[in-house]
């Protein structure tokens, strides 16, 4: 079963404050991949992609990649597909690449288990995993104290609260702590 989408518009992007780039916008490169070069991209902060509609082939994405000239690294930003057709996403450029001069988006249709592996080695799970050690360490300390042995089912209530407010926010924008105005 072939993974190409036939239709014209069927999927897109934005970035903000631009006019929106369909599929006709994509050059090929081999079925079921595309890739959009992006003028001006020392303004970019985020690209919105989209599909405009479902997805014929049941159990798969849209995976949504970025690159930097000579673009033969790309790297995974996240996916759309018929759950979530549409998605935002920051634009981070690894540290030892620098900022580049061009970019070019590159889209490919994958099954959802691949994804989900790439999805889950996006940074904002390391931030998870983060958050969720210095919450271990904060509660063991806190287990110190009397308070914790009068109230302790309480406040663990509250603090599985928090985790779970912290994880859905690292799922959202895993650079939020950065982009904060804190």
């Amino acid at each position: 079963e072939t993974m190409a989408i036939p239709a014209m518009h069927a999927f897109g992007f934005v970035v903000p404050g631009r006019p929106a780039m369909y599929s006709d916008a994509f050059a090929e490169v081999e079925p079921g991949k595309w890739s959009c070069d992006i003028e001006n991209v020392e303004q970019i902060r985020d690209v919105v992609v989209f599909l405009t509609q479902p997805l014929a082939v049941v159990g798969v994405g849209l995976s949504c990649y970025i690159s930097g000239p000579p673009f033969e690294k790309y790297h995974f930003l996240g996916s759309v597909d018929n759950d979530a057709p549409s998605a935002v996403f920051r634009v981070r450029w690894p540290k030892d690449e620098g900022a580049p001069t061009a970019a070019r988006l590159g889209l490919s249709l994958e099954p959802m288990q691949q994804i989900l592996v790439q999805k889950a080695n996006l940074p904002g799970t390391e931030l998870v995993d983060f958050g969720k050690k210095v919450a271990k360490d904060l509660w063991n300390y806190l287990g110190s104290y009397e308070v914790m042995h009068q109230h302790g089912n309480f406040l663990l209530n509250l603090f599985n609260k928090w985790m779970q407010r912290f994880e859905d926010r690292c799922k959202r924008d895993p650079f939020w702590w950065v982009n904060s105005g804190d």
